[in-house]
């Protein structure tokens, strides 16, 4: 293969590595806080998309500032989605700490709602944004790089040590790493864990409003488009560690790096199939992730 096809491959797959990470963030923030599998990711991100398209359509506002509605409309969603439909669950079945099957059943008719909703909306076309501000490519080391690619890719890294810092460093932050590390220990330390809840699922559904407004510039939204997305980021999170933000970045870049490579010798179809190839021999050899904790 001619080097500069492959060093092209390569640079694409970690700008769509990273947008692949970024978009898990919230899925693996919400299983590794409440063991939740959010069946119903990829149609937040679908939603959001939408939304902004809807607002660039309607208003003619730039997509990038559509986050301005799409991030605390989405936060809302997440939030009242797990206070309203999984929160009774969990009062119901304290075993769903452990095996949350109901859960993911809810968060499955989430998905169903949604997806469906969206379709009865806006009908199976396919919608695309067209601007000419902050669009086209720019070179590096005579590569060609999509910029709205790199925006979000880089958006994505800000927002993983954003998140990162803000775990940390303030009050709502710890308490939230504290009831992932023991529920009934937060508790009884006097954390209120269902407002835990609330917050973390609806700081996982707000990154996707994000990454909604950050993905339609460059990608077309049809009614399809979360179910895709949301296997890839099971996928990424598996991969890099459930639970592990650093890990969802780094899944994140092995599979876009993997599927960009891959496709430069086999189709796109197949290049995805082989993801899940490779997704089965990572976890023979590392069970919990490449960076996930034992």
């Amino acid at each position: 293969m001619d080097p500069t096809i492959l060093a092209y491959a390569v640079v694409n797959g970690v700008l769509l590595g990273g947008i692949y990470g970024g978009i898990a963030l919230g899925l693996s923030l919400i299983f590794g806080v409440l063991r939740v599998i959010n069946f119903a990711h990829g149609s937040f991100l679908m939603l959001a998309m939408y939304l902004s398209y809807l607002i660039w359509s309607v208003f003619g506002l730039h997509p990038y500032l559509t986050v301005l509605f799409t991030v605390p409309l989405l936060f809302l969603l997440g939030y009242f989605t797990q206070a309203v439909v999984i929160a009774p669950l969990f009062r119901r079945e304290a075993t769903m700490v452990v095996e949350p099957l109901g859960a993911l059943l809810l968060t499955t008719g989430v998905f169903l709602v949604i997806d469906n909703g969206i379709l009865m909306a806006f009908g199976p076309d396919v919608r695309t944004v067209t601007t000419d501000a902050l669009s086209g490519s720019i070179d590096l080391a005579s590569l060609p790089v999509n910029v709205p690619r790199l925006i979000a890719c880089v958006a994505a890294v800000a927002v993983a040590a954003g998140l990162s810092y803000w775990l940390r460093a303030t009050d709502t932050g710890r308490q939230i790493r504290a009831t992932a590390q023991n529920r009934d220990a937060a508790a009884l330390s006097g954390i209120n864990v269902g407002q835990v809840y609330n917050v973390t699922f609806g700081i996982g559904a707000g990154i996707l409003g994000l990454f909604g407004a950050l993905l339609v510039p460059f990608l077309s939204v049809s009614p399809t488009t979360g179910l895709g997305f949301g296997i890839k980021s099971f996928l990424v999170v598996v991969l890099g560690g459930i639970g592990s933000i650093p890990g969802s970045l780094l899944g994140g870049l092995v599979l876009g790096v993997f599927e960009s490579v891959a496709s430069q010798f086999v189709t796109a179809t197949s290049a995805s199939v082989f993801s899940f190839c490779l997704f089965i021999i990572v976890l023979l050899f590392r069970p919990n992730g490449l960076l996930g904790r034992k």
